[in-house]
């Protein structure tokens, strides 16, 4: 079971990595599994992700590992304490960056970011990995799929890395619209 989820959180880092939705160093994957969690290690590239990648995390206690865990750890964990989800996407897309500097919400103009995503609630910047953070981002995840931190990124989350993946694909869509002529009435 455990080397199906690998599978997928792999294809979607490389899927992430593809869309630019990603650098070379920044990002990070996990998903829920019974009592641990896989998430993805400290520094690693997403578009080239391998199962060695991946730390298992016990949900309830911390171990020597988790030192070479993605440093958003505690939010993830955060998330999944706090929620249904199992699994959670964390992405730097440029468009969605660059719009959260200046605004609360993002309100896609589009009909399928309409649709699919609705407004899309803006964190003030706290700081990477932190329990403020971790808070701020489960709190906001028990009511929607998404949401993002000023100046830094998204955090997306599902039943499914896939889902979680491709709300911020949308997105990060709906935000080029934007920035691209669509600001208008804002």
């Amino acid at each position: 079971m455990e080397t199906y989820w690998l599978k997928k959180l792999i294809r979607v880092g490389g899927l992430l990595y593809i869309e630019g939705l990603v650098d070379a160093r920044a990002g990070n994957l996990s998903c829920l599994l019974d009592d641990h969690i896989l998430i993805t290690r400290r520094g690693s590239h997403l578009g080239l992700l391998g199962e060695w990648d991946f730390i298992r995390v016990p949900v309830k206690v911390q171990g020597a590992l988790t030192e070479r865990a993605s440093s958003e750890l505690p939010v993830h964990l955060e998330v999944y304490g706090q929620t249904s989800h199992r699994a959670i996407v964390h992405a730097h897309p440029i468009s969605t960056v660059i719009l959260s500097m200046n605004l609360e919400r993002i309100k896609p103009r589009d009909e399928e970011g309409k649709a699919l995503l609705g407004e899309v609630s803006v964190l003030p910047p706290y700081p990477s990995g932190s329990p403020q953070l971790a808070k701020a981002v489960a709190q906001a995840l028990k009511s929607g799929p998404l949401v993002i931190v000023r100046g830094h990124g998204v955090f997306s989350a599902d039943r499914d890395p896939f889902y979680a993946y491709a709300h911020i694909s949308v997105l990060e869509r709906s935000c080029k619209i934007l920035l691209h002529g669509g600001l208008q009435g804002l």
